[in-house]
């Protein structure tokens, strides 16, 4: 395979970024052939060693020194920054980095949905884009050598555990906690804590309340000593486990068990109170969550006598929002214990004019659908994998008046956005929010209107 292309592995080349790909990594080209580059900046040229070949492209490091972009280089506040998989963005400015999120869904329809025309509005940014995350999973790794239970976070594309005890994303009493948690279990447990896998932090932006998750392979090291030791350290409200044996791969087990405390957090947002329980879906930026769901209101123009549907529904946080303007709301969601939290906090906030109802929504729109229910306004908020061609075919046929469709994901955004152009809604803009300063993800709120 490398005979067939320019570059070799292991060989060194000079390079000059053009732009930035979706990842965040510096474009180049060695006699046409484009490479990959890890914190190279479009304007920036270095000598780079090719790491990989694949039939289209190569990725690079930089080595020596580079030829620096100033105005969009920043200095990563981070030690980490690189070696942990966590942000791809400390190096560049934030105003950069807004810009360039907008680019990315401005290309994303152009390419993905041959939209060129819609409006990409500016991407909505935060004033202080640090220490934002409300929710953070510590990976654990024991050290045999040293008897220490190492913190940090995994490497890209790794499960190689990159020792830090410090993250610029979350706030510095949750770094405190934690640190004191791991502390605490090393001591307490000795050679037994390397049957930790991770520790979960939750933190309430409402009221500094703290939640501590032990994720363990063995439930047994969970003892009376663990769960008192972390259940008196300062802001800590209460302690839970879930049991996951398996050392890669999904960190939370089937279960999630109160063993201290409070059953659930309390965060708010604007007039309602959430309860989020250890397993809760709640977006783990407060602040610009609040940004996001007040665009989604804006574009959805409920008014009082609307039926709104909320696909994909989570622990209901839209649906309430929208129940406050609406005359019904349906939410749709597959996850059981979801759809228990979104009732939960129906009950909580006095709401009676919203109906939650578990299922896959692909499954249970149609059929919804099929029986006569229709919509006003509906708004979807899927996975990264967007919608499923099920939802966009009943949505197209119910023909509600407008469409909002919150995405974490552009590309499949752009996808499904030219399927609903093509039944009839015009895409009349879409706004970027910046959920996760530092990082590559961006938001979108997208506005449709049905005009057939």
């Amino acid at each position: 395979m490398q005979s067939q292309v320019p570059v070799q592995v292991g060989q060194t080349y000079e390079v000059e970024a053009t732009r930035l790909n979706d990842d965040g990594e510096g474009v180049a080209t060695v006699d046409g052939f484009t490479v990959f580059v890890p914190q190279l900046l479009p304007g920036e040229r270095a000598n780079i060693v090719i790491s990989a070949v694949e039939k289209r492209f190569a990725r690079g490091k930089v080595t020596g020194e580079l030829r620096r972009t100033e105005h969009v280089r920043e200095v990563p506040r981070c030690h980490v920054f690189g070696a942990c998989g966590g942000c791809q963005f400390q190096h560049v400015t934030y105003s950069e980095q807004l810009r360039h999120k907008r680019e990315m869904v401005v290309q994303a329809l152009a390419r993905f949905a041959k939209l060129p025309d819609v409006p990409v509005l500016p991407t909505l940014g935060m004033e202080h884009p640090w220490a934002y995350r409300n929710q953070v999973q510590v990976p654990l790794s024991y050290d045999e050598s040293s008897g220490r239970l190492v913190q940090g976070f995994f490497g890209p594309a790794s499960h190689r555990v990159i020792a830090t005890e410090s993250c610029h994303l979350e706030p510095p009493e949750m770094e405190e906690t934690i640190r004191q948690v791991v502390r605490s279990l090393e001591s307490t447990l000795g050679h037994r804590s390397s049957a930790l896998h991770h520790v979960i932090v939750r933190q309430s932006f409402t009221n500094g309340e703290q939640m501590v998750i032990l994720c363990v392979r063995d439930n047994a090291v969970v003892t009376s000593p663990v769960v008192d030791a972390i259940a008196a350290l300062p802001r800590v409200v209460c302690v839970a486990v879930t049991v996951q044996p398996r050392p890669h791969g999904p960190v939370w087990g089937k279960n999630v068990r109160v063993l201290h405390g409070k059953p659930h957090l309390v965060e708010r947002m604007g007039d309602l109170e959430f309860l989020i329980s250890p397993r809760s879906f709640f977006q783990v930026n407060t602040v610009q969550a609040e940004v996001l769901y007040n665009q989604a209101l804006a574009f959805a123009d409920v008014g009082p006598n609307d039926r709104v549907l909320d696909a994909y529904c989570g622990t209901g946080t839209m649906s309430l929002l929208f129940a406050r303007q609406a005359e019904r709301v349906l939410g749709i969601e597959v996850i059981d214990a979801a759809v228990r939290d979104a009732r939960a906090n129906a009950d909580h906030n006095h709401v009676q004019n919203v109906e939650f109802t578990v299922g896959e929504v692909e499954r249970v729109l149609p059929r919804r659908i099929a029986a006569g229910e229709r919509f006003d306004v509906a708004v979807v908020d899927p996975p990264r994998k967007g919608c499923h061609p099920d939802v966009l075919k009943a949505l197209a046929e119910a023909q509600p008046r407008r469409i909002v469709y919150v995405s974490c994901n552009h590309i499949t955004l752009a996808r499904d956005l030219r399927y609903l152009a093509d039944a009839g809604y015009a895409v009349e803009k879409v706004q970027p929010v910046d959920m996760f300063p530092q990082t590559s993800h961006v938001e979108c709120v997208a506005s449709t209107r049905f005009t057939k």
